[in-house]
């Protein structure tokens, strides 16, 4: 997955990481304005906005749902190449606007869990997968972006496969 340079869709959000700075990305807060604005995702799907239980992960602000959060699950694809890697999944998102990921790190309620880890290069193509315990992402990504030739990490979740959030080197 590559993100496109639309300096719209870029977030400030980075973390230096040895000698590479990276950016932590969400669902874009455009896309998201544009699916609350329309009722419905990218896919045809309504917009249902439900109450969930506390520890669903939100891919608008990296966080978990707190106890009473509304919800809406929607389908999303966060690749904008296309082509067979470009997989369309659900995703919980807050109904309303949030205030999006505003941290400088690796998302905090994302650290301690289980996650695969898929980079990318520049044309879309998965280049490895990794498992990365609790934990160990963190290190698992610094040492993923030491090859050159990958150009995005996609954080995914371990049982359903869902995808959490992305990584890139940060645009200058």
């Amino acid at each position: 997955m590559l993100l496109p340079a639309d300096p719209s869709q870029n977030r400030p959000d980075q973390r230096s990481t040895g000698m590479t700075e990276l950016e932590f990305l969400p669902v874009p807060p455009a896309d998201l304005d544009r699916i609350r604005c329309n009722g419905h995702d990218d896919f045809g799907n309504q917009l249902v906005v439900r109450s969930v239980g506390p520890g669903a992960p939100l891919r608008c602000c990296l966080t978990l749902s707190r106890d009473g959060d509304q919800l809406a699950l929607i389908a999303y694809r966060p690749s904008s190449l296309g082509g067979p890697y470009a997989e369309v999944g659900p995703v919980f998102v807050h109904a309303d606007e949030c205030p999006g990921y505003s941290g400088s790190s690796f998302p905090a309620d994302f650290a301690d869990r289980r996650a695969v880890l898929r980079p990318y290069d520049a044309a879309g193509l998965m280049l490895d997968g990794v498992l990365a315990e609790p934990g160990e992402s963190e290190g698992e990504l610094k040492r993923l972006f030491d090859d050159p030739s990958v150009a995005v990490v996609q954080v995914r979740n371990v049982i359903a496969g869902c995808w959490n959030f992305s990584v890139r080197r940060q645009v200058a």
